[in-house]
């Protein structure tokens, strides 16, 4: 006889094994040491809050993620009001704007010039001089199309004047979506970039 012969079969074990043990289920005692908001729910006392603003400040989290995206949501609005604007320039004591639009299948295109504020002008800036010499302003405009080619170009000069002046040009509309100036005032120079406004 083999010494494996008194050995139980297998499935025989397992039913002797299973008929010993007991299991037990106890609610309580199995929260009892869970934290208080699985208690609270367990026991009923957790009612969630109702409305979208309840919500959102409902717990510390939730107040701070409010926080952190009304931040977010602030300083994109402050870029976009006050960043870089490439439209906007100064060059020897005055400020430059360049603005596009079309109209009527033409482009119109201005650079509006006018001398700085006092508190921002050099103490030495004789406007009355550079106007009694008759000093010009030259402003090369270069118009960009769709596919980023320049379709036109034009050069046109201003004199200077006390109040703010323009220097205006246009060009025929062949899907033109932005227009460059490079203005020279006075030995300065600066280049400003304006996109195409269109009406609606």
């Amino acid at each position: 006889m083999a010494f494996y012969d008194n050995i139980p079969e297998g499935k025989e074990a397992e039913e002797n094994d299973s008929s010993n043990l007991h299991f037990y289920y106890n609610r309580e005692e199995r929260i009892k040491n869970a934290p208080k908001i699985v208690q609270d729910y367990y026991a009923g006392r957790m009612t969630p809050p109702k409305g979208l603003f309840k919500v959102l400040v409902a717990t510390k989290f939730n107040r701070l993620m409010l926080l952190t995206v009304a931040l977010c949501f602030l300083v994109v609005v402050i870029t976009s009001i006050f960043g870089n604007r490439p439209s906007l320039a100064t060059a020897a004591g005055f400020e430059l704007e360049l603005s596009a639009f079309s109209y009527d299948e033409s482009v119109f295109a201005q650079v509006k010039i006018h001398p700085l504020k006092k508190n921002l002008q050099d103490k030495n800036f004789p406007i009355d001089k550079y106007i009694e010499d008759e000093e010009k302003v030259w402003a090369n405009f270069t118009f960009v199309d769709v596919d980023g080619e320049n379709s036109a170009k034009e050069q046109k000069s201003g004199k200077i004047e006390k109040s703010a002046f323009f220097i205006r040009t246009n060009s025929p509309d062949y899907d033109i979506m932005e227009v460059t100036a490079e203005v020279e005032i006075l030995g300065e120079k600066a280049t400003l970039v304006s996109k195409v406004k269109r009406s609606q």
